[in-house]
């Protein structure tokens, strides 16, 4: 359960994909997402979040590009890109997704199945991230588009907490073991 200043967001995890899962049940448990804001915000594909530099209180500029210092091997899983489905997004290097940040698709894009590592799909909260209005951090990428900003606005959806059910707290003990 991803626990927002706006409401929960609950996402079930897919089985197939235990080190994307191992990753974001790691990274919660220390309390790396608290804070964190979903800093790009387009209804037409994606809400994302993850970088550590996207939080109303950082020292650092958000640029999109931070991480949790690690990346991770793409994980081939039998859930493709679908509405409301969850996946760790590709970086540069072949066959490696990040280890932290994580993208909510709002449409379907079956053209990203084998890219990028699916780990779950959005099972409650939906009405939440319906409601977010579009957002889009102005990074040295975006900085020629005319709707991005240059600071996070006092109303983006901020992670505080990220709780794992026990079932899951079960799951990574197995796989770290």
């Amino acid at each position: 359960t991803i626990e927002t200043n706006q409401g929960d967001i609950v996402i079930e995890f897919v089985t197939d994909a235990p080190e994307a899962v191992n990753s974001f049940a790691f990274l919660a448990a220390k309390n790396f997402f608290n804070d964190d804001v979903f800093y790009y915000v387009d209804h037409t594909y994606v809400a994302q979040s993850g970088d550590p530099n996207c939080r109303i209180d950082s020292p650092t500029i958000c640029t999109g590009f931070g991480d949790a210092g690690y990346s991770l091997p793409l994980e081939a899983t039998a859930a493709s890109h679908g509405q409301w489905s969850v996946a760790m997004p590709a970086i540069s290097q072949a066959d490696r997704v990040h280890g932290s940040q994580f993208r909510i698709y709002f449409q379907e894009d079956t053209r990203l199945d084998g890219h990028e590592t699916v780990f779950g799909t959005v099972t409650e909260g939906r009405d939440i991230l319906e409601g977010l209005a579009d957002l889009q951090i102005c990074t040295a990428l975006t900085q020629a588009t005319d709707n991005c900003v240059d600071e996070i606005p006092a109303d983006a959806l901020i992670i505080q907490d990220v709780t794992q059910a026990e079932r899951l707290d079960r799951m990574r003990r197995d796989f770290v073991a």
